[in-house]
């Protein structure tokens, strides 16, 4: 319930002009099996929709006000705990980035590696964003150095985006084409034409943001850097 009412709240604030959804597609934007939003927002509207009858915002928005005062005690109590959560991961961060920073003086690049994967996948679920783009950056700045193999090094450029993109913008668009282009060269002298392959489809998921945006011209010239003729004519 608790995790509903949060995820609504997150709904609501995307919530398109003059659009109305239904049980099943609220269901899917929370993340929330369609019994339970129908048990919880039946009983907040005081109304039996069916799973497919459209309803507007200010229903959804009504429901939410009920469900959030409802559980107003346990909601702050949550929010405090990963509050508490989101800074003790920080906290071990920056602890773990002066291990880093002493590992790589000491040339234990391979160490260094190993550490920053290792807190990335322990404090995956509570890092934020930008910590976690950081992660991804200084794994592929050492992890090129030390030859790490290209499957492995293409996921934290692919990781590296997707959490530069969770919430998109005009800036986490630039940001986005930015970091592939800091690291493309490197993916392009992969045998077989694999580098080649990877950064044309990173460029091609990028395109919506990009449009939309007004960003076409800067993921063209990134593209055009690296004789990407394929995401070029697309954009063109």
């Amino acid at each position: 319930m608790l995790d509903f009412i949060l995820e609504l709240e997150a709904v609501l604030k995307i919530w398109p002009d003059s659009v109305k959804w239904s049980l099943v597609q609220i269901a899917e934007q929370t993340h929330t099996k369609v019994p339970h939003v129908v048990e919880y927002l039946t009983d907040a509207l005081n109304k039996n929709p069916d799973v497919h009858d459209p309803l507007s915002y200010n229903e959804v928005h009504k429901a939410f006000v009920v469900l959030r005062d409802r559980h107003k005690v346990q909601l702050e109590a949550l929010q405090e705990r990963e509050r508490k959560a989101v800074q003790n991961a920080v906290d071990a961060y920056g602890q773990v980035m002066e291990k880093v920073r002493l590992m790589e003086m000491t040339r234990n690049r391979r160490g260094a590696y190993r550490t920053l994967n290792y807190t990335y996948g322990n404090y995956l679920e509570v890092l934020p964003p930008d910590i976690k783009t950081q992660i991804c950056n200084d794994c592929l700045r050492i992890g090129i150095k030390e030859k790490i193999n290209f499957q492995e090094l293409s996921q934290w450029l692919n990781r590296g985006i997707q959490h530069l993109m969770e919430l998109p913008s005009r800036d986490s668009v630039e940001d986005a084409l930015d970091f592939l282009d800091a690291y493309g060269d490197y993916f392009l002298t992969e045998a077989h034409g694999k580098g080649e392959k990877f950064l044309t489809n990173l460029l091609l998921r990028l395109k919506p943001a990009a449009m939309e945006f007004d960003l076409s011209p800067k993921l063209n010239e990134v593209a055009g850097d690296f004789k990407l003729v394929e995401v070029m004519d697309v954009f063109v």
